[in-house]
């Protein structure tokens, strides 16, 4: 019994030991480096641990530019030194000059790399990353800007009440790749409507200038195909990571709403409802007509936006 005991406490304080992984390190990761002068950092680094730490050997402590692997190795005068504090839960580590100061290089417009080896703090490597001179800038999202037809309007439709399946979707950055293969058109519903699929398959064709792709349904001659447009509602789905800029993608499904004939009523209760009122209506050659005028109406609202209606 008294070995379980004693085999016990050492499984206790191996556990303790591996939950000194938890650390924050000075200066903070991800941040610009501070200068001490000019554009010259300290090699001074800082990690405050949770628990106590064992230093190892530390010989093999890298300061990259570039990549933490393959990039250009940034070396101090001398070696890199460590100095255990707080009880050992604060170590610096820290590159000596040859008269055993702290050594200082100088940062270039570039990213950085501290990397500390497996086994001379924890028991993994430890990988922190700085900038030279500037953060890089947040990476704008991608986002869709414009659609023709408008989101929120009637579809346009020929004599015959038919729909050509084409829908042109303009970006706030440069295409790269767009993935037709999982684009819908529900009726209804986004999710459970009933799906009007091309005779053949959708089709995406990005625009000379990058900034736009046309998503249309393709018939079996490959010219675009068309679906009847009844007096429901219809639903273009573009999924989520369809949309590519570079390294940017729509991180959400585009889910842009049509209506079949008319507006419904709904939706210009909705208009109503936040004290947006009617300020006029025009025909579609921008002429002004009042509410008697029956077809295709452009109805101009007092928060600045505009309804496309059609009025019988």
């Amino acid at each position: 019994m008294k070995k379980m005991l004693l085999s016990l406490v050492a499984l206790a304080t191996m556990g303790l030991a591996a939950m000194a992984q938890t650390y924050s390190v000075e200066p903070a990761a991800n941040t610009v480096l501070p200068k001490a002068y000019s554009n010259w950092a300290s090699m001074s680094f800082t990690f405050n641990f949770d628990q106590a730490v064992t230093v190892g050997d530390i010989s093999g402590v890298k300061l990259m530019k570039g990549n933490p692997t393959t990039g250009t190795e940034v070396a101090p005068d001398d070696d890199w030194r460590a100095t255990a504090s707080n009880g050992g839960k604060t170590v610096t580590v820290w590159g000596a000059d040859y008269d055993g100061y702290t050594c200082a290089f100088q940062c270039e417009d570039a990213n950085y790399y501290l990397v500390i080896p497996a086994g001379a703090l924890t028991e993994d490597e430890i990988v922190v990353e700085y900038y030279g001179l500037n953060a890089p800038a947040e990476a704008e999202p991608l986002t869709m800007v414009a659609a023709d037809p408008e989101p929120n309007t009637v579809l346009p439709q020929n004599a015959y009440k038919m729909v050509n399946m084409t829908f042109v979707l303009t970006f706030n950055q440069a295409l790269t790749n767009v993935d037709p293969l999982n684009v819908s058109l529900r009726e209804s519903d986004p999710v459970t409507g009933f799906e009007i699929d091309p005779m053949e398959e959708w089709v995406a064709t990005i625009s000379g200038d990058k900034m736009s792709v046309n998503i249309w349904g393709a018939d079996m001659d490959w010219a675009v195909d068309y679906f009847f447009a009844r007096d429901i509602t219809y639903y273009l789905t573009i999924p989520a990571g369809a949309i590519k800029a570079g390294d940017a993608t729509n991180e959400e499904d585009i889910v842009i709403e049509y209506y079949g004939e008319k507006i419904p009523a709904t939706a210009i209760e909705q208009v109503n409802a936040g004290n947006v009122t009617e300020v006029a209506r025009y025909n579609i050659n921008g002429q002004r007509v009042d509410a008697s005028h029956t077809g295709v109406v452009l109805v101009k609202m007092s928060d600045g936006s505009t309804l496309k209606m059609m009025v019988r």
